[in-house]
């Protein structure tokens, strides 16, 4: 009984002092909530001040602003009307249409640049009207009364002075926005004074490069080229002196020589170990860190780009690589008749006047040519066919195509430059990075000039309307930007793989390089994924929707089921044995007769190099059929076994010790695991050994072998050790049936008799010679 009370108090304490616990805790949170509200409201109290600051300098400068706007728009404004003006004396040609679409581009700039400060000033207070939206949602959603009470308690101050502050914002805001609308106004004028005059672009591109002007054979076109010469006369110099009046030259010219010299500074540091080679190309360099030079400062300035720049930097740029190429006659005269066509370009002759002087032009290219060529040049019949079409009235595309001819040749010298350069960097590799690299960089030169080229014809908008154009099969739409985006990506994604490849050489685990044949598995898996990724942004190009592949994976599905499951079938297995780690590169596997190195290996087949530098390839399906020895699973070891042979009566410890002496100083045997000598059986023709070593490289088995048996083979004639031979008896039998075997060995029977009685014979008569002698003439003739 008193221990159920005892128990009971000591139960009762415990509740007691968690529940105390519990209290002190839940009054500590509230406190601590209360606290974080409290810092809140004094961090929003602070803030506020700071705004009312920050309001404060806006309203002092914004009547300087607003000037500086308005002073800046009526310039733009006054600009734009000048323009409109000078569309009336610009004439029907391209490069003055382009420097009015240039200027207007110039002058939305401008517009963009006066508008900045104000948009400043209109994002901040914006952020300042979402930051006292955000603290009254704050306060109108609560999770319960308590804590409602609570937050608007804490924030009510600052919540006040917060709509005293958006009062304040609200009336700065509404000057800000009436500033800006003017500048939107403007730049709207802007626009549509763009867009009319892209319409007429474009109308004054066709009717240059795609109709004929006239053909000066005929005298009324001859009476017209005079007017055409007479009104551009007229009106020329009035087109030309505004242009030229609106670029800043000073500041020009002076931001181009700051930019040639960074220009030519990185050449030389570029350079730097190659003092040669800078001495060598010092001069076209120099002109071209000047080109360079043009272009960034066209490019940073306003009001600087119209047809004297752009045609001014492209010039220079082509001589200065006119002067690296080194090119000879034919690059001379093609490059005079570059600039010839560049200072037509730059008076807006009309397209007759064009067309006459284009005559002279190539003609006396082709002269040029004439002395010490033969017929059989390419730029003597270009530059032939170009005076024909000039003369048929064709002057403008005649221009244009030897133009095009040049740049090619330049594009030529600099992919050739660029694929030295990458050559020298393989430095005789087979597989190199820079190898790679040089497919992607033809194919960005191929797209660099023929955006140059049409950027050279029409400029920027001629180059996205002709990559723009677009024709449709079936569901995809073919677009030369499309076609152009998936050869680069093909390249670059070849180079890509290519790098992901070399970087996991480079891969430590643990102070550890990575397995040879793990990084072969990484690398092709991370070959498979882009080129899926390649796949769908190919698809995403040629906006082919993904329900458009419903018919093709029902084809495939057909497909397979009939004639495509060994392809499937091979690559589920590839894909088994890549990741499933049983073979992998640069392991010694065995598979039938077929003994070697496994080489490569993708989800279609495995390619092994055997030992005799055969190479063998593999479908993968056949491994999943058939068993795989792999000799390297665990290690790159491989064990050699030499049966060796000797006479009875050898003594074993003996040949035990020749035979490890010979293993252990042949340099392709292992030291671990140490060579082994095992007597495996006392055979018929003696006592059977088998010398068993290790090696590293399997490709070395037949080699080791080799020189292990040479070796032993000495060491025995020297120790005087037998080896026993077994003696073969060769028995041939003759052809044909018995019959035929016994005429035949009666006929050689009858030869071997004929013969022996032939040398009888012989014998006979010389032993009857010399036994009886036949009689003396003289006696006989007495008698």
């Amino acid at each position: 009984m008193m221990r159920n009370r005892a128990f009971t108090f000591s139960l009762g304490s415990v509740v007691l002092c968690l529940l105390l616990v519990a209290g002190r805790g839940a009054v500590a949170a509230q406190s601590a909530e209360d606290g974080l509200w409290r810092s809140i409201a004094e961090g929003l109290s602070q803030n506020i001040t700071l705004k009312r600051q920050e309001l404060a300098r806006m309203r002092q400068a914004l009547p300087a602003e607003k000037g500086a706007l308005a002073a800046g728009l009526s310039m733009i404004s006054s600009r734009l009307d000048q323009l409109l003006l000078l569309r009336g004396v610009a004439g029907d040609t391209p490069w003055a249409s382009r420097t009015l679409l240039m200027q207007l581009a110039e002058l939305t700039h401008a517009v963009a640049s006066a508008r900045s400060p104000l948009e400043d000033i209109q994002d901040t207070l914006a952020r300042t009207k979402q930051e006292y939206a955000t603290l009254r949602q704050i306060r109108a959603q609560n999770a319960s009364r308590e804590y409602a009470e609570l937050i608007n308690e804490e924030l009510a101050g600052p919540g006040r002075d917060f709509k005293d502050l958006k009062h304040e914002v609200d009336a700065v805001k509404d000057e800000v926005d009436d500033a800006l609308a003017q500048a939107a106004a403007l730049s709207a004028d802007i626009q549509a004074a763009r867009n009319d005059e892209t319409t007429r672009f474009i109308d004054v591109f066709g009717r240059t490069y795609f109709t004929a002007s006239g053909s000066l054979l005929h005298l009324s076109n001859l009476l017209g080229l005079l007017d055409d010469l007479h009104e551009w006369m007229d009106a020329g110099p009035r087109f030309w002196g505004p242009v030229l009046s609106f670029t800043p030259w000073g500041v020009f010219f002076l931001l181009t020589v700051v930019d040639a010299a960074v220009a030519l500074g990185l050449f030389r540091l570029l350079l730097r170990r190659r003092p040669g080679v800078w001495e060598t190309l010092r001069p076209g360099l120099v002109w071209l860190a000047l080109g360079v030079g043009l272009f960034a400062a066209r490019q940073s300035l306003l009001f600087t780009a119209n047809q004297f720049t752009s045609l001014l930097w492209v010039s220079i740029m082509a001589y200065g690589l006119f002067r690296l190429a080194s090119g000879g006659r034919v690059l001379a005269v093609l490059f005079a008749c570059f600039m010839a066509g560049v200072f037509l370009d730059g008076l807006n002759l009309p397209a007759s006047a064009v067309s006459a002087l284009w005559v002279v032009v190539a003609g006396l290219g082709g002269w040029r040519l004439t002395r010490g060529w033969s017929c059989r040049c390419l730029t003597l019949w270009l530059l032939g066919a170009a005076a024909v079409a000039s003369l048929l009235g064709f002057g403008p595309q005649a221009v244009i195509l030897v133009q095009a001819f040049f740049m090619l040749y330049l594009a030529g010298y600099v992919s050739g430059a660029v694929q030295r350069w990458l050559g020298g960097l393989a430095a005789g590799r087979e597989r190199s990075l820079a190898h790679l690299a040089q497919p992607l960089a033809v194919t960005v030169l191929a797209a660099l000039y023929v955006a140059w080229v049409l950027v050279f014809m029409g400029g920027p908008g001629l180059v996205e309307y002709v990559f723009a154009m677009t024709f449709s099969i079936g569901k995809a739409t073919i677009s030369l930007d499309a076609v152009s985006w998936l050869v680069i990506s093909f390249f670059l994604l070849r180079l890509v793989q290519a790098s992901f490849q070399e970087a996991l050489a480079y891969v430590n685990f643990r102070g550890r390089p990575m397995d040879a044949g793990l990084a072969h598995t990484v690398g092709a898996a991370f070959s498979y994924v882009t080129w899926i990724l390649f796949i769908l942004f190919a698809l995403h190009l040629f906006e082919v929707p993904l329900g458009a592949l419903t018919w093709i994976a029902s084809g495939l599905s057909v497909g397979i089921g009939f004639g495509l499951k060994d392809i499937v079938n091979n690559f589920i297995s590839g894909l088994i044995i890549m990741f499933g780690g049983a073979v992998k590169k640069g392991d010694i596997i065995q598979q039938g007769k077929n003994l070697g190195e496994v080489v490569d290996l993708s989800v279609r087949n495995t390619i092994v190099r055997t030992l005799d530098n055969t190479t063998v390839i593999i479908p993968n399906s056949s491994f999943l059929r058939g068993e795989i020895v792999n000799l390297s699973y665990h290690d790159t070891t491989m064990r050699l076994t030499i049966p060796v042979t000797v006479a009875p009566g050898t003594k074993i410890k003996k040949v035990k010790k020749i035979l490890l002496s010979i293993a252990k100083e042949h340099g392709d045997v292992l030291k671990k695991p140490p060579p082994e000598v095992l007597l495996r059986s006392l055979g018929r023709f003696g006592l059977e050994f088998d010398l068993q070593v290790w090696i590293e490289n399997f490709l070395k088995k037949f080699q080791v072998q080799s020189e292990l048996a040479t070796t032993i083979d000495q060491s025995f004639q020297e120790n005087k050790i037998l080896v026993p031979f077994q003696g073969v008896k060769v028995k041939y039998k003759p052809k044909g049936s018995e019959a035929m075997q016994l005429e035949a060995q009666r006929d050689a029977l009858r030869q071997k008799r004929g013969q022996v009685f032939g040398k009888v014979r012989l014998l006979r008569r010389v032993h009857a010679r010399r036994r009886w002698p036949a009689p003396a003439s003289g006696v006989g003739e007495a008698e």
